[in-house]
């Protein structure tokens, strides 16, 4: 784990490609460095709503961040 900057004994047991494929046997054992990824494969949604007219675009983003903290990546 330390040879390769592994930070987590579970990639071990895995079956992700991500892992899998940075170990390859026809590497040299020095290029083989760990490159941390997601443990979560990216999902990309977008939404829409009705709003009324007094809506604040500012305050929708204040009630995101609150909600779902780091989660949310961007709104």
């Amino acid at each position: 784990m330390k040879m390769f900057n592994i930070d987590d004994i579970r990639l071990f047991w895995s079956s992700d490609p991500r892992f899998l494929n940075q170990f390859k046997a026809n590497k040299p054992i020095y290029e083989m460095q760990f490159k941390s990824f997601s443990k979560y494969p990216p999902c990309l949604k977008d939404i829409s709503f009705w709003k009324p007219a007094s809506f604040e675009e500012n305050r929708f983003f204040e009630i995101v961040r609150e909600v779902a903290g780091f989660n949310v990546e961007s709104v």
